[in-house]
């Protein structure tokens, strides 16, 4: 072999080395997509509020039964009183599903702390009920479920509307 084939057979497989890897980029990120998709999925529809706490007490039950959020697609629109007078709208923008808790991260375009990026852990429990705890001002990402007094962090339970 003289030196011109192997200047070819080296860029040869540096072209196939590149298309490979392009292959395998765009891969990753459609199957990234893909996860973020299903996940988006199961939250679609309508909710009702179930219990609630908020900074380590109990939201009333008059702010409960008040309570509903709606998903479509990556939009959120959230009544609860306990947290605004008007409705809340947001989107979301990300999950990351490789945590334990996994995480929800969202901004709000309406209500309280707009613009101000917001991480929830959430859980399911079965198809039609979820747990999310988080932070309203962002300003940290709980570690469990719950809400201490002091903490500022928010505690909801949500159970699907069926028809």
């Amino acid at each position: 072999m003289n030196r011109k084939d192997d200047i070819i057979m080296r860029k040869n497989i540096i072209g196939m080395v590149i298309v490979l890897f392009m292959v395998c980029f765009v891969w990753s990120i459609a199957s990234a997509q893909s996860q973020e998709d299903s996940e988006l999925q199961k939250f679609q529809g309508a909710w009702v509020m179930v219990s609630a706490e908020m900074d380590g007490k109990k939201v009333h039950d008059d702010h409960i039964k008040q309570s509903k959020i709606t998903y479509v697609g990556n939009k959120v629109e959230v009544i609860t009183p306990h947290q605004h007078k008007e409705k809340i709208i947001g989107t979301i923008t990300k999950f990351d599903t490789t945590k334990s808790p996994k995480e929800m991260h969202y901004v709000r375009s309406i209500g309280p702390n707009t613009g101000t990026p917001v991480v929830a852990i959430y859980e399911f429990d079965g198809p039609d009920q979820y747990k999310i705890s988080f932070h309203p001002a962002g300003k940290d990402t709980p570690k469990k479920f719950g809400s201490k007094a002091g903490s500022g962090h928010i505690w909801h339970t949500w159970k699907r509307v069926t028809k």
